[in-house]
Parts: structure tokens; sequence; C-alpha cells
């Protein structure tokens, strides 16, 4: 114990300072002993200072017997039997102490322990007990007095050190190497065995050690085997047999946070696919399961933006969440039947906190950082309580969905209802209905720690902060959410998807730069009416419009409900056998060719005799002249041919050589 008084010294590293004079308000002035400076402190500091041990008193002399780190700091818990032997030594101090003499001698003492032990006795006698302890002598009260008197009067100086003494380990010093070398490589090893096993592999090596150096070293037991493996850290354990992350995460704890102290400072995105399944609304054919992306800030747990796709996590996607969330949303809201809630989230943030995905690693995600000039932080991998609201946001997104078409988990002896059977929402209602989550009703939930809704906390922050920052223009931001993709420019323009995609101002740079050529392309995956085309030379983007439509001519058709639609379109073929039909037509008409051929290989004659029958005009051979009538026949023609020769042709030969 100690007091704002005269006399109080205390020991600041190797200077000293003693009580000089209490002000009256709250503050007191020591000096220097070495060079008797006058230093002003306020109380509680100064008392905050010495119980961080920055200031230690060194008023009360310590004796022989007395560690001043030892006794002075309060224990934390204790076993009944020592708590009974404090209170049973403090009586006979007590006694001693209580003694009209000042000083008190060992006779003293011993008449003072026959007194109070005779009370005692009588004490347990009247309750029918016995007494825990035996009477003490007249020397060991001397030694609990001057001790308690030594550590200013504190009682637990009279417990009974024995118990806390460290005693010295039984185990020979190359055996205990042989331990500590065999648990460090053996059991503290990635999925390592067991105790046993390894008490089983150290008694080998003792006895190895034994033949090797002619010794006679004892293998200690598997219990003290035990016991070493306990006095390791359970941290370390888990690290080392288990993995690092699952000891992080067994042994994660929890001490200020992120410590947010205003609005749109610190946002959060992350994203998961929804357990639903959702229809197309045009077509009523199963599109499957989306994703959504979530921005929520931090301070105040209101949800700044959404997107829902069905392009899975990527850089895009995540810069059109932010999008959503930069500008205003009425046009939203308003679209709703009810909407007592404004959401008046918008502007660009301060500092965005992403995990570690690939999306969040790509070059375009950190063109989006530099596009809106705000920060990035990445947080440990495997780490998810380090942006703890939007991890609750997302859980929060898939328990608000219906039953019809819920994606269940996988239940042992079970059969799950099929999503894609049982799905009833089309993709516009999942949409509308989470517009109206996210605005309407995450807003008003009641956090059971704060008792503060998301909604009064973002207007209060958005009354005491300045006007949201919003930026200049989203030509950028428009082009970098696109996903990507090259394809070849020619007279056609580009083709993508079976579409073809061309305009004047495309087909003129073409004429310009020598042809066709080889460029990258970025699409907008909800919108295929038009895609942008980066031009090589000219380092610019081109819009280029949709060129011809097929379906839906080309206005809000995403790519998906392409894919959905070629699918649909295809498996209605199949149903119709259109495939089969079109190799029976092909097949059907190679047959009537190979037959119109062979005819004419039976009907065809030699040429000479079809040109004499006037079927043709085009001569045997052109450059040879023909025969006329006056023509004289070859001897070995005979008499009967020529006379049945003006017959055979009643028309004079011709070639078309003649005019």
């Amino acid at each position: 114990m100690i007091t704002l008084s005269r006399g109080l010294v205390l020991r600041h590293g190797e200077r000293q300072l003693e009580f000089e004079r209490d002000l009256g308000d709250g503050r007191v002035q020591f000096k220097y002993l070495d060079n008797f400076e006058i230093v002003t402190f306020k109380v509680s500091q100064l008392l905050k200072d010495i119980f961080a041990r920055k200031y230690v008193p060194t008023s009360v002399p310590p004796s022989s017997d007395f560690r001043e780190d030892t006794y002075s700091a309060m224990p934390v818990s204790w076993t009944p039997r020592q708590l009974k032997l404090i209170e049973f030594r403090l009586r006979f101090v007590k006694g001693v102490l209580n003694t009209p003499v000042r000083s008190f001698s060992r006779a003293q003492c011993k008449i003072v322990a026959e007194k109070v032990w005779s009370a005692i006795a009588d004490e347990a006698t009247k309750k029918g007990e016995k007494t825990p302890f035996r009477p003490p002598s007249g020397a060991t009260v001397e030694a609990w007095a001057r001790k308690y008197l030594a550590s200013d009067q504190n009682a637990y100086v009279l417990v009974d050190r024995r118990e806390f003494t460290v005693r010295p380990k039984r185990i020979q010093v190359d055996v205990e190497c042989i331990v500590d070398r065999l648990i460090a490589k053996r059991y503290l090893s990635l999925r390592g065995p067991s105790v046993k096993q390894v008490t089983s592999e150290i008694r080998e090596a003792v006895k190895q050690h034994n033949r090797t150096k002619g010794t006679a070293l004892q293998c200690p037991s598997e219990r003290t085997i035990n016991r070493r493996v306990e006095q390791i850290p359970p941290y370390i354990r888990d690290v080392k047999r288990v993995g690092v992350d699952y000891a992080r995460n067994k042994w994660r704890y929890s001490l200020k946070g992120d410590q947010s102290s205003r609005i749109m400072e610190r946002v959060e995105v992350d994203h998961t696919i929804l357990d639903i399944w959702v229809i197309d609304p045009r077509t009523g054919v199963p599109l499957g399961r989306p994703w959504i992306t979530l921005l929520i800030d931090r301070y105040s747990g209101y949800l700044l933006g959404l997107y829902i796709s069905f392009y899975g996590p990527s850089s895009a996607t995540v810069a059109r969440a932010l999008q959503v969330s930069i500008l205003p949303k009425d046009d939203w809201v308003e679209a709703l039947e009810e909407h007592p809630l404004r959401w008046t989230a918008m502007g660009v943030p301060e500092l965005i906190v992403v995990d570690n995905g690939l999306e969040f690693h790509a070059a375009n995600f950190k063109r989006i950082g530099w596009e809106l000039r705000c920060d990035l932080i990445f947080n440990p991998v495997r780490q998810p309580w380090f942006k703890a609201a939007i991890e609750r946001a997302i859980k929060e997104s898939n328990r608000t969905l219906p039953m019809h078409g819920r994606v269940h988990s996988v239940i042992g002896n079970a059969i799950a209802p099929d999503p894609s059977v049982t799905a009833a929402v089309v993709f516009d209602d999942l949409c509308t209905c989470l517009v109206q989550w996210a605005s309407q009703a995450y807003p008003l939930q009641i956090h059971p720690k704060t008792l503060c809704r998301p909604w009064d906390l973002w207007e209060e922050g958005r009354l005491s902060s300045p006007p949201a920052m919003l930026p200049t223009q989203l030509n950028g931001l428009d082009i970098l959410c696109g996903l990507a993709a090259s394809r070849r420019v020619d007279g056609d323009g580009v083709f993508f998807q079976y579409l073809r995609f061309n305009s004047v101002e495309l087909q003129d740079y073409r004429r310009q730069n020598r042809g066709s050529f080889q460029a990258e392309i970025r699409f907008n995956p909800d919108d295929l009416s038009s895609i942008y085309v980066n031009l090589p030379k000219a380092k610019s983007w081109l819009n280029v419009p949709l060129q011809r439509p097929l379906f839906n001519d080309g206005y809000g058709l995403s790519l998906v409900q392409l894919q959905i639609i070629r699918q649909e379109l295809g498996r209605r073929l199949t149903r119709a056998n259109a495939y089969e039909e079109m190799e029976k037509s092909i097949l059907r008409l190679q047959a009537s060719w190979e037959d119109a051929t062979k005819r004419g290989l039976r009907v065809r004659k030699h040429s000479a005799l079809v040109r004499l029958q006037g079927l043709t005009s085009v001569p045997m051979e052109p450059s040879r002249p023909q025969p006329t009538m006056t023509t004289e026949v070859p001897l070995q023609v005979s008499q009967v041919m020529q006379t049945k020769l003006p017959e055979v042709m009643p028309f004079r030969s011709f070639s078309l050589e003649e005019n």
C-alpha cells in the first residue's frame, strides 16, 4: 500500500522521485533526487503508471526473503485448501500483531500461538470437525509475522510456496535431447503420429543410444511424454499438425476492429451464388443459379448497391456493382409497389475492402480503383472475419429467398427436390424482390448488440458528412465493366456468338488501315445490342451496334438468354428430328443424282451419231472437215451403204466453224 504523502519515493528507470506536495486540484508534484527537478502529475494518470510498473514505489525496504515481483501481484485463482491455509496462518499473525507491545520475540510468539491454537481447537470441537492443520511453533509464527510486515501486509505471502516450486527434471540430459528431437520432428509435423507412436519411437531411440554409447538410460513413460506435449501451446500444435489456416481460424480473436468513424470511409465488397433457380421471363426456360454482388458501408451497415448476373465473379461484375452504388437509385425504388424508404446511397467510397479472389487481383479491377480515385485493401487469405459486415449481408440475402426452386444441402439417405423442376420465380421478379430487400427490409434490421438500425446510422452520418463525390463521366467505367474477347474485323464487321456487329465508322477505319485486323472487344453480357471494339492504331474504343438481330430484336438480350435460346432451339430441332430429316433429304438427293448418272450412261451414244441425228450441233472433231454429199465415199464402204447414206442424212452436215 502507498499513500501520496511525505516519504513516498518512486523509481523511474535509474532515477528516483520523492513526493513534494499536493496541489489540491487532482495534481501532485514530485522532485528528482539527483537534480531536484520538479515534475507535476495528475493523480489518475500517476496511479495508472504505477499499476503499469512505469513508476515503482521504493519507500518500503524489501527484506531478504521477500521479492516484490513475486508477492506484489494479486493471484488469479487459489484452491480452497490454499485459502484455508492463508486464513489459518493469518489468524496467528493477527494475534501476534495485536499484542500491546511494539516488538515481539519468539517467546511471545509461542505464547500467542498456544492461545490461538486452543481457540481454533475449541471451535473445531464444537462443530465436530478436525483441524486441517497442525499447530505451529513460536519460530514459525515469528517468521510468518515478519514476512507479512515486509510485504506491506499482503496476506497472500502466507501461502505455502512449496506448491509453486519448480522441481528439476528427473530425466537425463541425453534422454531429454532425444525426447525434444522426436517430438519436434515426428509429433509436430503435418498429420503427425499420436503420442503413443512417438513414445514407441523414443523408446527405440533410447535403446539404440544405449547400444551405441554403452549407457543405461531409462526411457520416459507415455504419461511423461503426454505432459511434455501438453506443455506445448495449443496454437503451435495446431499450426504444426493441422495447418496454419485451421489454427488461425480456431484460435482467432477480436480486438478493436476496423474503427470506422464515418460513412463511405470503408466499403466492403463480396459476391456469392444464390441458393435458388430462376426461369427466363420470355421463354420460361430454367436459367440456373444467379450470382449476386453486394456492397455495404462498414460504419452503418447500410447496403450501397447490388448486381445480379449469371457470369460468376469477375472484375466486370464488381465494376457494375460499383457503378450501381455510385449512381442514384430513385428509379429502382420508384418501380416498387411500396417504398416507404428512399435508397439514398450514392457516391464514390474512400476505401474498398475485398478478399483475395482472382477477380480482385486482375489488372482491370486495379484500373477501376484508379478510375474512381479510391484505395483498395486485400484481406488476408481465408480470414473472412475481417469483413464480417458483408459476410452477414450475404447470408441474409440467401435467407430471404423463397422455397420454390431452392437449392437444398445434401443430406445422407435423403433425396432433395430438384431445383430445376421446382423453379417458379422469374429472373425479373427475383431482381425486384432483392432490390426491395436491400432498400426497404435490410436497413430496418436491429443489431442485437448495439440496438441500432443501419437506416438511422446512415441518415445521421449523411447529414453530418459532406456531399457525396460523383465522377464526371462513366465511359471509362463502362468499358472496364465489359467482358473481354478477341475477334477478327473484316468486311462483315465482327462476329460474336453468331451475332454480327458492324458500323460505317468501323469500315472506314478498316479501309484506312489496309484491310482486316485482329482486335480486342468488350461486351456487356446483360445487353448485346452493341459492343466496344479497340482500334489498335487509333488507340481508342469504338461503339459498334448489332446488325440484323436474330432474337428479341437485339434489345435487352443477354448472353445467357442468347445461349439458352439457342440451346432450346437446338432441343426443339432434335425433338422434331430435323437433323435426321435433313440428312435423309441429302441422301435422297444424292441417290437421285446417282440414278440420273446411271440413266445418262445407258442413254449416251457416240457423239458423231448424236450429231448426225440432229440432237447436237457440236462436232466430234471440229478441226477435221466434214464429208458432203459430193464427197467420194471410201472404198471400204459397201455398195449398200452407199445407196442408203442419202436416206440417213437428209440434210447437209455443217460445223461450228462455218458462218
